[in-house]
């Protein structure tokens, strides 16, 4: 059975601690960008020409798919913080296993492994992506 010596304890905690700062400052990141997105929004206007008209829904789409996609990665990352203050945090919700620190390096906020998230084992825990657009079906 392995057993962890004081400074492998000491070192993961410091690992965890700078990936809650990482994952701190990736938030205020992403909701900067979100105030900067949503103040970009073009207001609607009638626009001079057709040319205009399809300009504008152009850039608003694409505004309107960073913005999705910001608050999406903002929500991650607070589930990801509410992990760590439940003493979850590295700990994949497919499969229950430690995520790699390697892992966590590249996307902080994920809350699966590799494997899990290959076999697409994360998505029933936390229900629909978020959207803002409209969905067609309905």
């Amino acid at each position: 059975m392995k057993t962890e010596t004081h400074s492998t304890k000491s070192q993961s905690r410091r690992d965890f601690e700078a990936f809650r700062k990482r994952l701190l400052a990736e938030l205020q990141t992403h909701q900067q960008r979100v105030d900067r997105a949503r103040n970009e929004l073009p207001v609607d206007s009638d626009p001079d020409d057709d040319a205009g008209v399809a300009s504008r829904s152009a850039y608003r789409e694409i505004t309107m798919g960073k913005l999705e996609r910001d608050l999406q990665t903002i929500a991650e990352i607070e589930r990801a913080l509410r992990r760590w203050d439940d003493g979850q945090y590295a700990t994949c919700v497919g499969c229950q296993s430690r995520i790699p620190d390697a892992r966590l390096k590249a996307i902080p906020w994920t809350r699966t492994c590799i494997e899990c998230a290959g076999a697409g084992r994360s998505n029933h825990h936390f229900g629909p992506s978020l959207r803002l657009t409209p969905n067609p079906a309905h």
